[in-house]
């Protein structure tokens, strides 16, 4: 008869395949942390960027130099090769029916709202923006297109992170390490909230000074994705907050009835 496995042998095994996930994880993020506007970044500001020892970034680099990911630009200084070209015509060619058919609404809410218009999915642990319609008086934003957010700050990411599954939901925030309670006790608030009324809003929460609010996506009643406004607070007052949330609103609404019939809506 062959030999049962002992407990501890067990359990070293999953300990591996748990570390093993968690550095894939982090190589992952590295290469998310380059994008359009930081497309090229020394090891010091990946290191600090995702809160990583030098070493670990450095042992990274090194796997995704080898594969050809990654390129040395300068000394210390690396960027992400032309392979990525081919993964994004890859990506564009497979035609992902949620940007086409959300931008005629992106467009409407940004020129009816005054305000710079997000779509953002989630991917994985974290936030993307994937399209994005800038105001007539444009602001900066961290929510670039293609720049992974936390789950757990602005409107979009937590309207996403409360429609999460709550076993999945736990996992990401046992996560977070500098979750201040206040923020926790919102979360779990949020997640009412988005089963109550579609929306969420936040003060301040990615860029300060800025108010956003987001409603969710759907796509056959499983969330899909949120569409968002954000804006200075000063330019908002609440009977501007309120317009824009019905905006949104009425405007996730569109877009889920749209996916369902495979067209964009009429508006």
């Amino acid at each position: 008869m062959p030999r049962a496995q002992s407990t501890s042998a067990t359990g070293a095994g999953t300990e591996r395949r748990r570390s093993g996930a968690e550095s894939s994880r982090k190589m992952l993020h590295l290469l998310l942390a380059f994008n359009e506007r930081q497309h090229t970044r020394s090891a010091a500001e990946l290191a600090q960027a995702l809160d990583m020892p030098l070493s670990s970034v450095y042992r990274y680099l090194s796997v995704l130099r080898d594969t050809g990911m990654i390129e040395d630009v300068a000394p210390g200084e690396y960027r992400l090769t032309w392979l990525f070209v081919g993964l994004a015509r890859a990506a564009r060619a497979a035609g992902d029916t949620l940007e086409s058919i959300a931008r005629p609404v992106l467009d409407s809410v940004a020129a009816a709202g005054g305000e710079t218009a997000l779509l953002v999915k989630r991917v994985g642990w974290s936030a993307m923006c994937i399209d994005r319609v800038e105001s007539p008086h444009p602001v900066r934003l961290q929510f670039d297109p293609g720049q992974p957010m936390t789950l757990h700050r602005g409107s979009a990411a937590r309207v996403l992170l409360a429609s999460m599954p709550a076993a999945e939901r736990r996992g990401y925030l046992e996560s977070v390490t500098d979750l201040a309670p206040a923020e926790r006790e919102q979360i779990e608030s949020d997640v009412d909230t988005v089963a109550r009324t579609g929306w969420v809003e936040s003060f301040g929460e990615v860029d300060e000074g800025i108010w956003g609010a987001s409603a969710l996506i759907r796509r056959q009643g499983e969330p899909l994705a949120a569409i968002g406004v954000a804006g200075p607070l000063f330019r908002l007052q609440q009977a501007d907050r309120t317009r824009v949330i019905a905006l949104l609103v009425s405007g996730a609404a569109e877009i889920s009835t749209a996916l369902e019939k495979g067209e964009p809506p009429t508006l």
